[in-house]
């Protein structure tokens, strides 16, 4: 029975030293064109214990000596890779050189401690230093690997650690086995211990298993992060390229507002304040419509902005205009009159000329034109110049039309002088439903008393 017992334990040993070979062949393969440190250090440690069982599977075919004492000696030099490989799991640099000579200088040192207990104490007592070892080992090392699975909770270092700490309390049993069963030499005793190793050989497997399974997760979340971060980048330089487009785009249309401004100063008889009081009128009116819950679809932040930067090119078209007509100090003819009523289109030709040639997608300039081309239209269609009426006039120039006369009366004109500021809201109350679009009177009369403020504030 022991005989047939020890066949089957040398026999164990043996597969396990064919398996760590083959298992450190598929590793060298399946990581050839990485060299991962960790991998490495875990293929010469695996070629190590491979060597070592073999040696001690085939006791009777080699000395004693390198059957038993060489083989465990190995053993130790294999878990000092083992060890480090885990340390460069967890980001730290190896040093294979280093590592060779400690793995070394373990080895020798372990054979003189087998063949000193050999010699003092007796031959029964190696396999319980062996034992002794392998649980100290494997307990140390488990610890490195919970410390990884704690930094990065990965499932299979915890997998990984919980099989080395098993494997240590197996060697364990087999230290207290050895020292108070009575086991004697190694592969004397019966079935305790042939299960003691096919738990160790069930639990070498798993320890490779886990590991392969654990670089490759690794390696695979490496890959993740760094497509991860390729994505990243190119979002990023994708934003910054609109980013750039847009600040060109700005520039342009900051520079573009700047020179269309300028030039419908030149042609205008209105003072600089007068775009000032308009652009403060419009905005109350906008804003005043938005909080009441009106032409929601039309009116936003962004909206009101643009529509505020476009108010003072609603005159625009008087560029067109001859002086004659356009500094008269009288009253106009009824020729001169219809020539000044084309400032409205010429607004609109030379606004819109603008946004073909260098802001088509501007927001401003698309108001700017609906503002030229419509601010002198009336709600019941009288206006001009293309007697548009209700909601066909857009919105940008119906809160224009009110802004704009709100201003002309409160002002001294060549032609007037200015009225009071009750006297101007009456007037633009007078003409809701029929000039003027009623909401937006509405908006106006509950904006009246900051009305009033601007006025003052910026009176020419």
């Amino acid at each position: 029975m022991l005989n047939t017992t020890a066949s089957i334990i040398y026999s164990i040993f043996l597969f396990f030293g064919m398996f760590s070979f083959a298992g450190a062949a598929l590793l060298f393969i399946q990581f050839k064109d990485q060299r991962k440190p960790y991998v490495s250090s875990w293929i010469i440690g695996s070629i190590l214990i491979g060597t070592a069982t073999v040696f001690i599977a085939l006791k009777d075919l080699t000395p004693e000596f390198a059957a038993y004492k060489l083989g465990n000696s190995l053993n130790i030099a294999a878990y000092i890779y083992f060890y480090y490989s885990c340390v460069s799991l967890l980001g730290k640099k190896i040093f294979f050189n280093w590592i060779a000579i400690k793995a070394f200088v373990a080895a020798i040192i372990f054979m003189i401690a087998l063949i000193f207990v050999g010699d003092h104490f007796g031959v029964k007592y190696e396999p319980a230093l062996v034992a002794l070892c392998g649980l100290a080992l494997n307990a140390y090392t488990g610890l490195l690997v919970l410390k990884l699975y704690q930094q990065r909770q990965i499932r299979l270092a915890f997998a990984l650690a919980t099989i080395f700490f098993l494997t240590g309390l197996v060697w364990g049993i087999r230290y207290f086995m050895i020292l108070f069963g009575d086991l004697g030499f190694a592969f004397q005793g019966g079935t305790a211990n042939l299960i003691s190793f096919m738990l160790l050989l069930v639990l070498g497997i798993s320890k490779y298993m886990s590991f392969a399974g654990l670089v490759t997760s690794i390696e695979w979340h490496k890959r993740e992060e760094l497509i991860t971060q390729v994505h990243s980048m190119k979002v990023e330089l994708a934003n910054k390229e609109a980013e750039l487009a847009n600040k060109k785009v700005e520039q342009t249309e900051v520079q573009l507002l700047s020179s269309l401004n300028a030039l419908a100063k030149a042609r205008d008889n209105e003072t600089g304040n007068h775009i000032v009081r308009t652009q403060h009128y419009v905005n109350l009116i906008a804003l005043q419509l938005l909080s009441e819950g009106n032409y929601i679809d039309q009116l936003s932040d962004e909206s009101i902005a643009a529509f505020v930067k476009a108010a003072p090119l609603h005159d625009l078209g008087k560029v067109g205009i001859p002086d004659s007509i356009l500094l008269k100090n009288g009253p106009l003819t009824d020729e001169e009159w219809t020539i000044m009523k084309t400032h409205t289109l010429i607004g609109e030709s030379v606004l819109s000329a603008a946004r073909t040639e260098y802001g088509g997608d501007s927001d401003v300039i698309a108001k700017a034109i609906k503002l030229a081309g419509g601010h002198h239209e009336k709600w019941d269609g009288t206006g001009y110049p293309r007697g548009l009426a209700g909601l066909a006039i857009p919105l940008e120039a119906r809160i224009m039309s009110v802004a704009d006369m709100y201003d002309a009366l409160v002002n001294d004109r060549p032609y007037k002088k200015a009225w009071t500021h009750e006297q101007a809201v009456h007037e633009i109350v007078s003409k809701r439903d029929t000039q003027f679009d009623p909401e937006i009177v509405d908006a106006f009369i509950a904006q009246q008393d900051t009305f009033k403020d601007v006025a003052e504030t910026y009176r020419d």
